[in-house]
């Protein structure tokens, strides 16, 4: 088998062993998406001297003879073609970037990956926001609420001349009402544990 670029022996490994060039560019009968010509359609294109036929190419990963139907090299496994996350433009898996959209793969998934675990910190953030916002409402309400009953409970007992005895029931409403209301300014602990996660 000659190489179609330096003329001479290719050789048995993936790249010609006096050129260098890949097995796909020396032998010229790789059929595929990608390739050279960089159209995206599955053409035959071999040498007759490597007595080969339009149903076969090369691998790119080993270097076998395989179907030019294959999807995955029945030698080494190899998935022969890819589909650009981008653009959807189907090429070889040798190219690390489409040749239709310049998208390289590899970096757009892990850019995509990266995405994804910004929009689930920032979906975090938001819900503690609001369960922050809910809380310190809720508590806000029950304790004004309970210090409200408690001064009214207070008043009533002194027209009816048992202040003490007002005093002395309202006192833990009165309290109660201040605890909530402190605990809704000192904002929610689901908050600062995030923050202190993050």
């Amino acid at each position: 088998m000659k190489c179609s670029i330096c003329g001479k022996e290719f050789g048995d490994g993936i790249n010609c062993q006096n050129c260098g060039v890949d097995r796909v560019t020396g032998l010229a009968n790789y059929s595929g998406h990608g390739t050279s010509d960089y159209q995206g359609a599955k053409t035959s294109h071999y040498d007759s001297s490597y007595n080969s036929s339009p149903k076969t190419m090369v691998c790119h990963a080993c270097g076998e003879i395989i179907p030019s139907n294959s999807e995955y090299c029945p030698y080494c496994s190899k998935e022969l073609y890819v589909k650009c996350p981008k653009c959807g433009n189907t090429y070889s898996s040798q190219f690390p970037a489409c040749n239709q959209c310049g998208t390289n793969r590899q970096h757009y998934l892990k850019e995509q990956k990266i995405n994804q675990k910004r929009h689930h910190k920032e979906q975090e953030r938001q819900k503690a926001q609001r369960n922050k916002e809910r809380n310190f409402y809720n508590l806000l309400i029950i304790g004004l609420a309970a210090i409200i009953i408690g001064f009214f409970l207070i008043t009533i007992a002194a027209k009816k001349g048992v202040l003490w005895l007002g005093v002395l029931i309202t006192s833990p409403i009165l309290v109660g009402g201040l605890y909530f209301i402190i605990g809704a300014f000192r904002g929610d602990p689901y908050e600062k544990e995030m923050n202190k996660n993050n």
